[in-house]
């Protein structure tokens, strides 16, 4: 039995973990905790859980994060950048384990994390010493280890759609361009003008323009991971174009990923890495040229599915992958990475098929 508990209780994420650890069967919800809500039901702001869960949202103090962490075998954490690291420190001193589903500690070299994000890092040290886990990418780091960074929407789906070709060695460094586009809940809870029904419906538009996108350098850290560069000097990365979207759509990720190769493939030699690549990836779908993906594939599921292709023309890979942003792209990552660090098959509870249509 995994005893768990979420801090962020009212965010989307938070109810997307709940939602999915219905069919956990090894799952225990012990408390969930925020700022927001306290003491009305955690079904109250996620009515879709009426029936499953009727736990009271506690305030997150100090002695209710402790009280928590000492009744906990997992506390998945999703609050604002900055506030990770003391809820960690009491987690941690309690034994309990911390999965992050924010960036506070996705970064190994904590100057990355300070430029992008414009502050002083309360605890350098953590960045260093916490395992950015992408199970499909580095699993074998993150087992039985306590202190996890799950990784953002976007650099999920861009990081495992790339990883198979530059694995090969032929993508020309420097050529890489993400072209991104996410539905609104990837922009969180909180009320904004720009996710009025009046302002999004029919309304498409690109965001955080000229690279400055916080995820830029999550994906140049994963790229430099899997081409054996060292994490610590970010001055060898490799340096993308990463620009993202808001389409009107509630949730999904489709990212189109187009990188210049030193030699030419066929639509069929691309498929054929991929698959192979992937074969003994349970939530890696590939699909031929024949097949582009489409968001609602994954909706609503742990999944990532991919189109791979290339063209001979321009020399270039162009690799369509869809994620559901606060499935794979948080919550279900965050699930899938608390069963690697407890010790159960990474499948548990997940393996539920997309909601379609």
């Amino acid at each position: 039995m995994i005893r768990y508990s979420a801090i962020g209780a009212v965010g989307y994420v938070c109810g997307e973990v709940l939602r999915m650890m219905v069919a956990h069967p090894e799952g225990q919800l012990v408390n969930v905790l925020d700022s927001f809500g306290v003491g009305q039901k955690i079904c109250e702001h996620h009515p879709a859980l009426r029936g499953f869960y009727d736990q009271e949202i506690m305030d997150l103090t100090d002695e209710n994060v402790r009280e928590t962490a000492r009744n906990s075998d997992v506390v998945l954490v999703q609050v604002p950048s900055g506030q990770v690291a003391h809820l960690a420190e009491i987690i941690l001193a309690e034994g309990s384990r911390v999965i992050d589903i924010g960036a506070d500690i996705r970064f190994r070299d904590v100057k990355v994390w300070e430029q992008w994000y414009n502050d002083k890092h309360p605890n350098p040290q953590m960045t260093y010493e916490a395992v950015y886990s992408m199970p499909e990418m580095n699993r074998e780091l993150a087992k039985g280890k306590k202190l996890i960074a799950n990784p953002g929407c976007y650099p999920t789906a861009s990081t495992l759609g790339l990883q198979p070709m530059l694995k090969t060695g032929h993508i020309v460094e420097n050529t890489i361009v993400i072209d991104a586009k996410s539905g609104y809940t990837g922009a969180g809870r909180r009320p904004a003008t720009n996710k009025l029904l009046t302002e999004a419906e029919n309304n498409f538009c690109a965001y955080a323009l000229g690279g400055s996108h916080r995820h830029t350098p999550e994906i140049e850290q994963n790229i430099a991971y899997i081409t054996g560069k060292d994490l610590m000097k970010p001055e060898t990365w490799q340096h993308i174009n990463f620009q993202p979207h808001l389409i009107p759509s509630i949730r999904g990720i489709e990212v189109t990923i187009y990188a210049t190769c030193d030699k030419d493939f066929t639509n069929e030699e691309v498929y054929e890495l991929y698959q192979s690549f992937y074969k003994d990836e349970p939530f890696v779908k590939v699909f031929p040229a024949s097949q582009p993906v489409q968001t609602k594939w994954a909706y609503g599921s742990n999944f990532v599915e991919m189109t791979p292709t290339f063209d001979r023309r321009t020399h270039r890979l162009i690799v369509s992958s869809v994620i559901d942003n606060i499935g794979k792209g948080a919550a279900g990552q965050a699930i899938q990475n608390m069963n690697l660090i407890m010790g159960l098959p990474e499948t548990t509870g997940l393996m539920m098929p997309p909601m379609f249509p």
